[in-house]
């Protein structure tokens, strides 16, 4: 009799033995091993590849020996799985959804999700890379700060080629790891997906190792003086990839701050405390019949470097206005500006206050706390026309929050022009279309003088009050077509990009920069020459300076915005007033001192907001201290120059003491057989940095006091 079942089928499953638990699971879970060992496989290529093909990354690191390289290249991929194992099972999660849901519209909702998240992702990373190839950093939380307040901005001084190709090969990437990949791994045999999976396992554990060993052996070095993390530590958290430098950033922030030993002598510093007064009070101590009511012209050269000109040791005639001014000026040489990015050095001569406010990178928020008095305040005050003509936007950092607009009669700048603006590779297209968005390009500078001298006709008669920042000379060196000249080539067979350009080309890019300096030369000499001709020459002030100098690798970083040596910390520095003697002063300057020192000129008492002094003082001091900042993703440090020495402060890498003296090109440090000196001047830095930080922390004392000043 039969029952309807076959007896074989029942025999064949009550005798065939189910496979382990954890064999089940293990084949369960396959697939996504699968994907997540084919990721980390292609990354760890990626990695590998760009770490092989960009400079002064972790692996090709000079410092290092060839056993400490290899372990940061093995803690790299293991940073790199480390990541990736929350970010792609993520990504795997969103694509089996998309594959199980019954619903087609769903279904292709969750695949664009899947795509976009993935590029965004990969985008982050590719951008990362690109910024470090271009600038020697990788994003951070630092980085991405400074640049999301103004990402147009930003996207103004990208290469353009090397945007659209990140942009697009991301994109390609991110398709590859969304659809093309899943798809392969589902048609490729079981014995394929084994062998994926125990490639990728045994390459992270060998990692894993490998980091573990290479931190026991190369974290352990001496540590230098000042210093807080030895030369290992510093490549590992700052070029071993984008993800070892997010994990660093997250250490960084979420851990305790390291601790700096500083031995400050506070008795050779005196700290004046001046209290707040209004303008009234301000101009009732004012003889009015000592002012002098000469026009004041102040000229802000974008980069400028002192071996530009002439009379700071300049080979060969760059800018004949500007050395032709000299021989009726006062030349300053050895004047610094206090930090070196635009941000916050182009503030300084107009309200000689220092520029460090917090401890990391600053942003100035609108109707600041803190009390600030610029230049153009008072003389607004005294009668005065006022207007600032810049060719850069001014919003760039939040600057524009800090000028006081209603001191101003005109206020021009790139956001407000209304004629062409540039970007600096030509994309004039770009620079249209973020007109009105407070993110345009650049102005010319022909149109920045243009504006100015018509300004100039309108206030016919009154003294004014005109401040210009020419931008003509920022990296890459913007140079018109039509403009003939003098030292470069037309055309070029490389790219000038920010902070980046072959260094074997470095005098070609030397000769473009010169060649922009000589375009705003004869810009200069336009407005020079109106003055003239409306007899204004006479009855004006003219101050020209440079925002900050230029750096060409001397130091292995080029443009600005990062280190503070001499090629960008120290810049001319010209007065011509009516009646003041040319000539050379060796005195130590600062661009704080500007507003004091105008006044002086003009017959005014120095305002108590200033924290510089007048240039024009009988008996200068030989030993004053001079102070310096730049905080910026590529560099956080500060400075002090004092008795022919400089000691520089680098986050994280200690102290570097230089003999301007007998070593100006700052290559020697003598920090390891000087630490007599280092202490002493540790002090007066550290010193200037609490004052700086402790007031501007403090809000009410904003209403109360002015930033202090320190006399030593």
């Amino acid at each position: 009799m039969t029952t309807g079942k076959p007896v074989g089928s029942e025999i064949e499953r009550r005798e065939t033995p189910k496979p382990p638990q954890a064999r089940r699971i293990f084949e369960a879970s396959i697939p996504g091993l699968v994907h997540l060992a084919v990721l980390w496989l292609a990354f760890a290529v990626f990695e590998v590849a760009l770490s092989a093909l960009i400079p002064d990354t972790a692996i090709k690191s000079a410092q290092l020996s060839l056993g400490a390289r290899l372990s940061l290249l093995a803690y790299q991929l293991a940073v790199l799985a480390a990541f990736l194992l929350p970010m792609g099972g993520s990504l795997l999660m969103v694509a089996v959804l998309g594959r199980n849901s019954g619903h087609h519209a769903i279904r292709w909702l969750l695949r664009g999700v899947l795509i976009v998240c993935a590029w965004v992702a990969v985008l982050l990373y590719g951008a990362s890379w690109a910024t470090f190839w271009n600038t020697g950093i990788f994003l951070d939380r630092e980085a991405v700060a400074f640049m999301a307040p103004h990402p147009v901005q930003v996207f103004h001084w990208v290469y353009p080629p090397l945007a659209l190709g990140v942009l697009a090969a991301t994109f390609i990437v991110a398709l590859a790891f969304s659809q093309w990949i899943p798809r392969w791994v589902e048609i490729s045999l079981p014995p394929v997906h084994r062998l994926l999976v125990l490639v990728a396992g045994a390459g992270v554990g060998v990692s894993v190792v490998g980091a573990l060993l290479g931190g026991l052996a190369y974290g352990r070095e001496p540590i230098k003086l000042g210093a807080t993390r030895t030369p290992y530590a510093l490549t590992r958290d700052n070029r071993a990839g984008p993800f070892a430098r997010v994990l660093a950033d997250l250490r960084e922030r979420l851990g305790k701050p390291p601790e700096r030993v500083y031995i400050v002598e506070r008795d050779k510093v005196r700290i004046l405390r001046r209290p707040i007064i209004s303008m009234e009070e301000y101009l009732a101590g004012v003889r009015r019949s000592r002012i002098k009511r000469w026009n004041v012209v102040m000229v802000q050269v974008e980069s400028l470097r002192s071996d530009q000109l002439r009379v700071y040791g300049g080979s060969r005639e760059v800018m004949p206005s500007l050395d032709a001014l000299v021989r009726e000026s006062r030349v300053f040489t050895d004047a610094y500006i206090q930090a070196s990015h635009s941000n916050y050095a182009d503030l300084v001569p107009l309200s000689s206050h220092y520029p460090l406010r917090s401890p990391r990178q600053y942003e100035y928020p609108e109707d600041p706390t803190y009390p600030r008095v610029l230049i153009y305040d008072v003389l607004k005050a005294l009668g005065y026309r006022t207007a600032i003509f810049s060719s850069q936007n001014e919003h760039w950092g939040a600057m524009s929050n800090y000028h006081r607009e209603s001191s101003l009669d005109r206020f021009f700048h790139a956001e407000t022009f209304t004629g062409p603006t540039r970007a600096p590779w030509g994309d004039t297209g770009f620079a249209e279309w973020v007109r009105g968005s407070k993110a345009a390009g650049s102005v010319d500078d022909r149109y920045t003088v243009e504006e100015a001298i018509r300004w100039i006709d309108s206030v016919a008669g009154n003294p004014f009050f005109l401040h210009m920042n020419l931008q003509n000379s920022h990296v890459p060196y913007v140079v018109p077509d039509e403009f003939p000249r003098r030292f470069s080539p037309k055309k070029l067979d490389f790219t000038i990009m920010w902070a980046n350009f072959p260094r074997d080309k470095v005098d070609i890019v030397k000769a473009v920069y010169a060649d922009s300096l000589a375009y705003i030369d004869t810009q200069i000499e336009r407005l020079f020459q109106h003055l003239r001709r409306r007899g204004l020459w006479e009855s004006t002030v003219i101050v020209v300076g440079g925002d900050n100098g230029e750096a060409f690798y001397e130091h292995g970083f080029a443009a600005h915005a990062s280190s503070l040596y001499n090629e960008v910390m120290k810049v001319p520095m010209i007065i011509r007033a009516p009646g003041l003697a040319p000539g050379l002063d060796d005195r130590p300057a600062m661009f704080l001192d500007v507003p004091p020192s105008v006044f002086h000129l003009l017959g005014l008492p120095p305002h108590p907001s200033f924290q510089g002094i007048s240039l024009f003082e009988p008996r200068p001091n030989p030993d004053r201290s001079i102070y310096m900042i730049v905080q910026t993703p590529l560099a956080n440090q500060s400075a002090i120059v004092r008795s022919g020495f400089k000691l520089l402060l680098a986050e994280d890498q200690g102290y570097f003491l230089y003999d301007l003296t007998l070593d100006p090109g700052e290559k020697t440090n003598l920090a390891p057989i000087r630490p007599d000196l280092v202490k002493e001047l540790a002090g007066r830095l550290q010193a200037w940095r609490e004052e700086q930080l402790a007031y501007y922390a403090d809000v009410p004392r904003h209403s109360r006091e002015y930033p202090p000043v320190l006399e030593d």
